[in-house]
């Protein structure tokens, strides 16, 4: 049954047909006799007929089954395959993982327990990633301290290009002031990496040129 299911399950599957009049792909959930439509927007890259893949359930709704590789269920999934050890050993504590379309990467927020460096324990695990995922997955160290956050959240961009973060718990908004000549790299390709640093912390990100706004 179709309800045995729930959003946010990681489910293998195989490729049975391409559906270019829905934009989509049909798969066959391993195991099951079971069929999901995983639409070629929530998919990763690109697949032919009989390649298998994984992917989380997204959506169930008139009793079809519609599958992402872009959900955040789907990042925060394969992150607790892929860093499982760290995980086990009680290292590493997977907070939250967003994208924005279009981006072509992933933020991660990872928290660091018994005063370990997540990115530093996680790094080396990251490779296997790619055998899920064609996005680039951004590590960023979750903190309690918004400001201290809100600069980890803005990487790969140079944490030390900023010149000062005002944030307003009221409004859920900060304001960073950013040296001139890296405004581009904080706001990212079509304002992407901003983006989803916002859609990580859940605020509104201003990105300010510090000469212009005297921050």
């Amino acid at each position: 049954m179709v309800f045995s299911l729930k959003v946010g399950y990681l489910v293998p599957g195989v490729v049975v047909k391409s559906m270019p009049d829905h934009d989509s792909h049909l798969i066959l959930i391993s195991g099951t006799e079971l069929l999901a439509f995983l639409p070629k927007k929530y998919a990763n890259r690109s697949y032919k007929v009989g390649q298998n893949l994984v992917a989380c359930v997204f959506m169930l709704e008139n009793h079809k089954i519609i599958l992402s590789q872009r959900s955040h269920h789907y990042y925060i999934r394969l992150a607790e395959r892929i860093f499982s050890t760290l995980i086990e050993e009680e290292k590493i504590r997977i907070k939250r993982a967003v994208s924005v379309t279009g981006a072509g990467f992933a933020k991660m927020a990872v928290e660091g327990l018994n005063g370990l460096d997540p990115v530093k324990e996680c790094v080396p695990y990251l490779p296997a990633m790619k055998a899920y995922t064609d996005d680039t997955i951004n590590l960023v160290r979750h903190s309690q301290d918004m400001k201290e956050y809100v600069r980890n959240a803005l990487a790969p961009a140079p944490a030390d290009k900023i010149r000062k973060v005002i944030f307003s718990r009221t409004l859920r908004e900060a304001v960073v002031g950013v040296d001139p000549a890296y405004y581009g790299l904080f706001v990212g390709k079509g304002g992407a990496n901003v983006a989803t640093a916002a859609k990580l912390l859940d605020i509104t990100i201003l990105i300010r040129k510090a000469e212009d706004t005297n921050l």
